[in-house]
């Protein structure tokens, strides 16, 4: 007899661009029982064991993965689907079907993400400019060029973390380099 299990679970993952973020994973699994009388179909106590293990192989998945952007996670729910299947098969319960929520980060994450792309959008460095053809009367008349400084030029957060800038050619919080190159 199949019955339903919900699973729902806040996992941290190690984003490559983002670092340490935390994703929201939930959906549902149809599992079957295949010893009823050690794990009691659609029981409190199964229906707990089950999710809790989904949880726990769905963490293992992750931290095996490497180096995937969680925005590409949704290409490989099967990987997911197939170590959950094998985590409950070895627990003498079988998995008849799965289905996954969008795999999404937390608030908290989520806010951190989008304070980093629009930092990165605005230190991106800007197409430069084609200047006008001048004619050759005009550009001797032109005045001279400001002298150029040596002083290199800082960004006004810090590309890595977000940090502020407090004029210092190094991030405070993080260390990397604050000099827009």
């Amino acid at each position: 007899m199949a019955f339903n299990v919900t699973f729902s679970n806040t996992i941290p993952f190690n984003d490559p661009k983002y670092r340490s973020i935390f994703l929201k994973v939930s959906g549902d699994l149809m599992v079957e029982s295949d010893n009823p009388s050690l794990l009691v179909p659609g029981s409190e106590q199964t229906v707990k064991y089950v999710a809790d293990m989904a949880n726990y192989s769905i963490g293992r998945t992750l931290i095996s993965m490497g180096s995937v952007s969680f925005r590409d996670l949704s290409t490989k729910l099967g990987e997911f689907v197939n170590v959950i299947a094998s985590d409950l098969k070895s627990r003498s319960i079988t998995l008849v079907g799965a289905a996954f929520n969008p795999i999404v980060p937390d608030d908290a994450s989520q806010s951190r993400i989008s304070r980093q792309d629009e930092m990165e959008k605005m230190t991106a460095a800007p197409a430069p400019a084609t200047a006008p053809a001048f004619s050759q009367a005009f550009a001797s008349a032109a005045p001279a060029a400001a002298p150029v400084s040596n002083e290199p030029v800082l960004m006004k957060y810090c590309a890595r973390c977000g940090t502020p800038s407090s004029g210092t050619k190094f991030c405070t919080t993080c260390g990397s380099s604050m000099i827009k190159k």
